[in-house]
């Protein structure tokens, strides 16, 4: 079940995912077409690569963010720490219609307090799917 929900990032309801938003994450990864997935996971982008991203997020103890359109996940956060729980790589991963600097917005501002909640005193980027112009954009926020 998910833990918390709020509205923010133009009308999504973006919520911190337990253990069974898994599921939800896995479908998310599943729709991203074609050039996403190659940005994404750089090699092996078919629906096994995606299985398997999914069983390594839970065994890392990943902490999922999820930003919801009309019940459906549309873009995700995910926060993996590091061995001692200092620190963590997180990935944003919108859907290709939704790859707005607004819902990044909202999402990154979420992961930074989600991070800190969870012990986690900084948050490296790892990558993220998008257009240049988005992505150039977005790392300039997060950073």
């Amino acid at each position: 079940m998910d833990r918390e929900m709020n509205m923010n990032g133009n009308g999504f309801d973006i919520r911190l995912l337990g253990t069974s938003g898994i599921e939800d994450h896995h479908a998310h990864l599943l729709r991203l077409d074609y050039l996403d997935r190659c940005l994404f996971f750089s090699v092996g982008n078919d629906d096994r690569a995606v299985d398997a991203h999914c069983l390594r997020l839970m065994s890392a103890q990943a902490i999922l963010i999820g930003a919801y359109d009309n019940g459906r996940m549309r873009a995700s956060i995910e926060i993996v720490p590091d061995r001692d729980g200092r620190r963590g790589q997180a990935t944003l991963i919108a859907e290709a219609d939704y790859q707005s600097d607004e819902l990044a917005d909202a999402m990154l501002s979420r992961a930074r307090d989600e991070a800190a909640k969870h012990g986690l005193g900084k948050l490296d980027f790892v990558g993220m799917t998008g257009t240049p112009q988005t992505i150039r954009n977005q790392m300039a926020r997060f950073a």
